[in-house]
C-alpha cells in the first residue's frame, strides 16, 4: 500500500510539474514577442502593456472562484478540463489575425489556466504535508526552468519564420499534460480539503500570515511581472534582438539553482518569512543596478544576480501563508496566486504608459519603490508574528 501511495504521489507530481513547466514557457513568450507583436499588429507601447493584463485579469478571477470552492468540486475533472481548454486557446493565440483577437485569446487562456493553478499547489500541499515549503520551491523551480526556455522558444520560432510557431509548441505541450491527467485518479489524501464558508473565509483572510502574504505578493507580482514583460524590450535598446531575449532567459535561469537552494534552506530552518525579507533586502541594490547602471554584457550579470534573490519570494511566502491554514489549502493558494497576478496585471501596463512619456529605463525605475513597499509589509508582518510567538 505504501508503494502504491508513493507511486501515486510521484505520478501526480509529474503531471502537475509538466503542466506548470509548459504554462511557464507560454507565460514567458509574452515579453519576448513584444517587439514582434508591435511590428505585426502596429500597436503602441501603451497597448503592448495590455498583453500582460489580458492574460491575467481573467486568470485572477477564475483562480479565486475555483480556489474558494475547492472543497466542493471534483478536483480531478477541474484540472483535466482546465488543461484541455488551455491547450486549445494556446493554438488560437498563435493564429490570431488581429491584435484584439490576440488579446482575447490570451484572456481565454488566462481564465482556463486559473482552475489548474488554483488547485495544483493545494494538491501538492496535501501530498507533501510535512514539506510544503520544499515542494513549493521545487514546483517553482520547474516553473522557472520552463520560463527560462520561453524566450529561447521565441528566438527559435523567429528563426523558423514567425513568432506564431512558439504558441504552436506551447499548445502541443498542453496536449501532453492533458494526456497525463487522463490516466490519473484523485489521491485520497486530497479529499481532506474542507469546504469554506463565508465566515471561515473571513477568518482565514484576517490571519496575519495570510494578510501579510497577500500584501507582499501583490508588490512582488508587480516587480516580477514588469521584468517578465519589459526586460527583453529594455535590453533591446542596447543589444541585438536575439541577445535581448537571452537577457530574460538569463534572469529566469537564475531561478533554478536559487529555488533549489531555497527548498533546502526552508526545509532545514523553517524560517520562511525571514528568508524572504533577507533576499528582498539584497534585491534592492541589485534591482537599482540592473535598471540604472548595468549596460552591454554587464546586464547579463546584473539580471542573473537579480534572479537569484527575487526568486525566493513567491513559493516561500505561499508556503508561509498555507501553513497558517493547512485545512484550507485551496483558498490560501488561490489568494497567494491571485495576489501575485494582481500585481502582474496592474504594474506592466503602468510601465508601458510611463515608457511612452519618459523612456523605458526611467519607467522601470519605479520598481525599487515597489520593492520598498514589499519590505515594509513583510517587516510589519514579521514584527506582528514575533509578538504573537507565531512562526516566521
Amino acid at each position: 500500500m505504501a508503494d502504491t501511495s508513493r507511486r501515486e504521489r510521484l505520478l501526480w507530481t509529474v503531471a502537475i510539474f509538466a503542466f506548470v513547466t509548459t504554462e511557464a514557457v507560454g507565460f514567458q513568450l509574452r515579453g519576448a514577442i513584444l517587439p514582434s507583436v508591435e511590428r505585426t499588429f502596429d500597436v503602441s507601447q501603451g497597448l503592448l502593456g495590455l498583453v500582460a493584463t489580458a492574460g491575467t485579469l481573467g486568470f485572477v478571477g477564475s483562480v479565486l472562484v475555483v480556489g474558494f470552492v475547492a472543497g466542493r468540486i471534483d478536483i480531478h475533472r477541474a484540472l483535466l478540463a482546465s488543461a484541455a481548454v488551455v491547450a486549445v486557446s494556446a493554438f488560437l493565440t498563435g493564429a490570431a489575425p488581429v491584435f484584439l483577437l490576440f488579446l482575447g485569446a490570451l484572456f481565454v487562456r488566462g481564465v482556463a489556466t486559473g482552475p489548474f493553478r488554483a488547485l495544483d499547489r493545494a494538491v501538492l500541499g496535501h501530498l507533501y504535508p510535512d514539506g510544503r515549503a520544499r515542494i513549493f520551491n521545487r514546483y517553482a523551480l520547474v516553473w522557472a526552468a520552463g520560463a527560462a526556455a520561453g524566450p529561447l522558444v521565441v528566438t527559435a520560432a523567429l528563426a523558423a519564420g514567425s513568432w506564431r510557431y512558439a504558441y504552436a509548441v506551447v499548445g502541443v505541450g498542453f496536449v501532453v499534460s492533458t494526456a497525463l491527467l487522463v490516466r490519473l485518479d484523485l489521491p485520497a489524501s486530497v479529499q481532506t480539503e474542507r469546504e469554506l464558508t463565508l465566515d471561515e473565509l473571513a477568518t482565514v483572510v484576517r490571519k496575519p500570515a495570510v494578510a501579510g502574504m497577500t500584501g507582499v505578493l501583490v508588490f512582488n507580482g508587480g516587480i516580477e511581472g514588469s521584468l517578465f514583460t519589459w526586460l527583453p524590450y529594455f535590453a533591446a535598446q542596447q543589444l541585438p534582438a536575439a541577445e535581448a531575449n537571452l537577457v530574460l532567459s538569463t534572469f529566469l535561469a537564475a531561478y533554478v539553482p536559487a529555488r533549489f537552494t531555497y527548498s533546502f534552506l526552508t526545509d532545514r530552518t523553517g524560517r520562511t518569512l525571514d528568508l524572504v525579507l533577507v533576499t528582498a533586502t539584497l534585491a534592492l541594490p541589485v534591482l537599482f543596478a540592473t535598471v540604472f547602471l548595468a549596460t552591454g554584457r554587464w546586464l547579463f550579470v546584473a539580471v542573473f544576480a537579480l534572479g537569484l534573490v527575487v526568486s525566493a519570494t513567491f513559493p516561500t511566502l505561499s508556503a508561509f501563508g498555507m501553513n497558517a491554514a493547512p485545512e484550507f489549502s485551496g483558498p490560501v493558494n488561490a489568494i497567494a496566486t491571485s495576489a501575485g497576478y494582481v500585481g502582474i496585471a496592474l504594474v506592466p501596463p503602468l510601465i508601458g504608459v510611463l515608457a511612452e512619456r519618459v523612456g523605458i529605463r526611467a519607467a522601470l525605475g519605479v520598481l525599487p519603490v515597489f520593492l520598498v513597499g514589499m519590505l515594509v509589509v513583510g517587516g510589519v508582518t514579521r514584527v506582528y508574528q514575533a509578538r504573537r510567538g507565531a512562526p516566521t
